[in-house]
């Protein structure tokens, strides 16, 4: 699930390689404080995630598989740590399905495949809330620290919002849950908050010193503050965004988690069976979580992914109450959801059979993760809630998640990389350019991370038709990536530019490259001066 084949793609467009890129350059100038990015200050995250990437990007190349090892092991401490609290919270029993069904997340999957610092932040952000909540709640003390720890980690690999979201969601459990007031009041947050800033501040104070203002606002202003606060970019997605991410990214589950919220509900509205402080804690992580980013003006999907942890435990708590046959009155809602998995299972591997079958250019073969979906939803849909109690897992539904993950490494993954030619094109570049020659790229969007990674070198973006004009007229000899279209308006207004290699292949990757009557592929093209030998 999150190591085999790590390295087969080459990276997607656009942040992957942007982090690989600016890891790559911080091995290349020795600068392990200011981020750098195409050889000028980078100030859009913190320094600590590229000092984890750097470790097996030093040992192993500046390859996919070391960019996204770091990514993959972050995945598997999140999944590990899910265990442990659930183990130490509820049961051994509740931690081992927990981490389990985390491990099948489609989110996790993709997360760990790609090389972005989301998976290590929830490690961190999560792991330093289980160590806090385990102290209070066991009476372990000494583990708060260990969380301080693990938080001020969280705020070196994303920023201040790891203390933000810390923050508010102790707050709000203080605020709901009577023993969760008396429990965490008694732990020694003053404490916390030095260890927080000790660790974290001084690379914040090293970068105020050393680039003022600009840090300051390309960093807290722009890149927290404004983002947050205002619209900044265009077509963001309605405030429910995120409920429509979690009901999408929790499938097959979806339904045992809002059965297990209809039981809580009601236990809390009756007051005839309590929750216990775990349980607000889980259900306050995931409303601090996607509350908070539900305010942000600006989303992104997987900014959400921290609450998948707690929604799993949820998901184990709701199966362990099917396996020790709770009060029909509690379970209510949870029964409820458990018929749901199938039909989610089998509408799904339908819909997948039907596309692969009609619509996608993938082999016949790829039909297993469609059977294997369907078979299993109507198999768990026909079974009887007595059977699903004897099982300690719903090993079912894992195997034909795992069957459609390797089915999309196997066959998915590669019919998308037929179609991405920047790569390729960049390493063309990084062959035949003179290191004299000037390179650069013209409206390439969201390929241009890549271009700059795999052609490892400096790259010239040009801005707008008058900027790339006064680039070509310059004497000194280039190379410039860009659309064939851009090429046949620059000869037509009379720049003397010629092709000297080029392939075909989608502006974006997505869906698309999977259909058989996909839309008219862009050509991409290098080009150089006319008078220019090559």
């Amino acid at each position: 699930m999150l190591f085999w084949r790590l390295g087969a793609a080459s990276f997607w467009d656009p942040d992957e390689a942007h982090y690989a890129e600016t890891t790559r350059e911080l091995l290349a100038t020795g600068d392990w404080f200011t981020p750098h990015y195409n050889d000028q200050p980078f100030f859009d995250k913190p320094i600590f995630f590229h000092w984890l990437q750097a470790i097996p990007m030093a040992a192993l190349g500046p390859t996919e598989a070391a960019a996204r090892l770091v990514p993959a092991i972050g995945s598997l401490a999140l999944i590990v740590i899910t265990w442990w609290l659930g183990a130490t919270l509820v049961s051994a029993e509740t931690g081992f399905v927990a981490a389990l069904l985390l491990t099948t997340n489609g989110a996790l999957f993709a997360l760990s495949r790609y090389a972005i610092l989301d998976s290590v932040f929830a490690a961190f952000l999560f792991g330093g809330a289980a160590l806090l909540s385990v102290a209070a709640l066991k009476d372990r003390p000494r583990l708060q620290y260990l969380g301080y720890v693990s938080i001020a980690l969280a705020t070196l690999t994303k920023g201040p919002i790891a203390i933000v979201l810390s923050a508010l969601v102790f707050l709000l459990a203080i605020a709901v849950s009577r023993d969760a007031r008396q429990r965490f009041l008694g732990l020694r947050w003053f404490a916390g908050s030095v260890i927080v800033l000790a660790i974290a501040a001084p690379w914040y104070v090293y970068m105020l010193r050393i680039h003022g203002d600009a840090f300051l606002n390309g960093y807290f202003l722009n890149e927290n503050l404004f983002l947050f606060s205002r619209p900044m970019y265009g077509g963001q997605p309605p405030w429910w965004f995120y409920l429509q991410v979690l009901g999408t990214a929790m499938l097959p589950w979806t339904g045992l988690v809002l059965g297990r919220l209809y039981d809580d509900v009601q236990a809390v509205r009756t007051r005839r069976v309590p929750i216990d402080t775990f349980e607000v804690l889980l259900w306050v992580w995931v409303v601090a979580i996607v509350g908070f980013f539900s305010f942000s003006q600006f989303k992104l999907d997987h900014y959400i992914f921290p609450a998948a942890p707690a929604l799993y435990l949820l998901v184990a708590r709701s199966w362990t109450e099917i396996r020790v046959r709770t009060t029909r009155l509690a379970a209510t809602g949870v029964r409820i959801g458990w018929h749901t998995v199938g039909p989610c299972l089998a509408v799904a591997g339908i819909v997948i059979g039907v596309l692969i079958l009609y619509r996608f250019d993938v082999p016949d073969i790829a039909l297993v993760m469609s059977a294997a979906l369907t078979a299993v939803g109507m198999v768990v849909s026909l079974m009887p809630l007595r059977t699903a109690r004897a099982a300690r897992a719903p090993w079912l539904v894992v195997a034909a998640l795992g069957v459609t993950y390797a089915g999309v490494l196997v066959w998915i993954a590669p019919a998308l990389e037929r179609q991405k030619v920047v790569p390729e094109l960049a390493r063309w570049v990084a062959k035949h350019a003179d290191s004299e020659e000037r390179v650069a790229a013209y409206t390439m969007n969201r390929w241009e991370p890549a271009l700059r990674f795999y052609a490892a070198r400096h790259i010239d973006v040009l801005q707008g038709p008058d900027g790339a004009r006064r680039f070509f007229e310059l004497p000194e000899p280039f190379v410039c990536v860009m659309k064939r279209s851009d090429y046949k308006e620059f000869v037509a207004s009379g720049i003397p530019l010629r092709i000297v290699h080029a392939r075909h292949g989608l502006s974006v990757t997505s869906a698309k490259a999977l259909w058989r009557d996909r839309p008219e592929s862009t050509q991409y093209v290098v080009v150089t001066h006319a008078r220019h030998a090559r």
